[in-house]
């Protein structure tokens, strides 16, 4: 038995190993999937950090509703832009649907490319306590008025932790402090290395695109994205009262519409390159977040293939 919180239990013994389908942004993993579905029966987890807000779905390439009527998934559209949803929490939510996935005698299969998401729910992240906004604001403020300030405390209390927590990065910084507070523990202590034992319960398969072919997927996705009418969705979401300071800020193509909105990008043409730079960025932290991720089988744009290791040799 492997506890992994005060309130989530998983019998290794018990539970028959799940497939996984994950893969950079842009690589067509959903696509995938539909196809599978003709075949076989299953629903989807996603693990995707973003499809998890409501109303953020051009943008987040989230699955259309036809989709979603032919191969239902879980974890999207379940909070608001203004809210959070942690790796953590992914994980708790994650297995409870592999529970109820199963007694429909339907197969849970975990899709998308947050590789963070992964890592937690394969047990390379430690057990940690949940957010206290109240702290993390006291700090926020503490190193607003005293830059710099929070990093020197860092230093003096963990200075483990502070060597690899940039001065500038005061949402790491924060919740290092967080930790200490809540637990009386140091950032560094409460880390010891996840579960291993819970890699062994998934058969995770990643698709790969070669350099020019993704590159240019991802430049039509940023053009499908406008034509789609991305600018509009933006409107929308400020107009509920979401901007900046909600993840649509921290979200490519969100952030690039704001930027137009705000005439800092001065054209339609403007937002296509700026999301597609951004978007490459952003796979090549994704290809280093993998390399965390032991035993992902790579491969090559081949539906076949991907079929055979998801759902072979006992997937169901």
């Amino acid at each position: 038995m492997r506890f992994l919180s005060k309130n989530l239990v998983i019998n290794l013994e018990d539970n028959p190993v799940i497939p996984v389908l994950t893969g950079c942004t842009a690589t067509g993993k959903t696509g995938v999937l539909l196809k599978f579905r003709r075949k076989y029966d299953f629903e989807i987890i996603s693990a995707d950090s973003r499809q998890v807000y409501r109303g953020m779905d051009i943008g987040t390439a989230k699955p259309e509703r036809d989709e979603q009527a032919i191969l239902t998934h879980h974890l999207i559209d379940c909070i608001n832009p203004d809210e959070t949803f942690s790796a953590g929490m992914f994980t708790k939510e994650a297995w409870r649907l592999v529970s109820e996935i199963r007694k429909r005698n339907s197969v849970p299969v975990v899709a998308g490319g947050t590789a963070l998401y992964l890592i937690a729910l394969a047990g390379g992240l430690d057990p940690m306590p949940n957010r206290c906004e109240g702290v993390r604001e006291g700090f926020k403020t503490i190193e607003e008025e005293m830059p710099g300030t929070l990093h020197r405390i860092l230093e003096k209390l963990d200075p483990v932790t502070a060597g690899v927590t940039g001065n500038g990065d005061i949402r790491r910084l924060v919740r290092a402090l967080e930790l200490y507070a809540l637990t009386g523990e140091l950032p560094s202590d409460l880390r010891k290395g996840g579960d291993p034992m819970l890699r062994k319960k998934f058969r995770m398969v990643g698709i790969s695109l070669p350099r020019d072919e993704h590159r240019r997927r991802i430049r039509v996705r940023a053009e499908n994205m406008m034509e789609t009418g991305l600018i509009e969705e933006v409107r929308f979401l400020l107009d509920k009262g979401w901007g900046r300071e909600s993840v649509l800020g921290r979200t490519i193509g969100y952030k690039e519409v704001l930027d137009f909105l705000d005439g800092i990008i001065t054209s339609v043409e403007g937002i296509v390159e700026a999301v597609s730079v951004n978007t490459w960025q952003l796979v090549r932290r994704q290809k280093n977040m993998f390399k965390r991720l032991e035993g992902i089988v790579w491969v090559e744009n081949d539906p076949d293939l991907i079929e055979k290791l998801l759902f072979a040799e006992g997937g169901f």
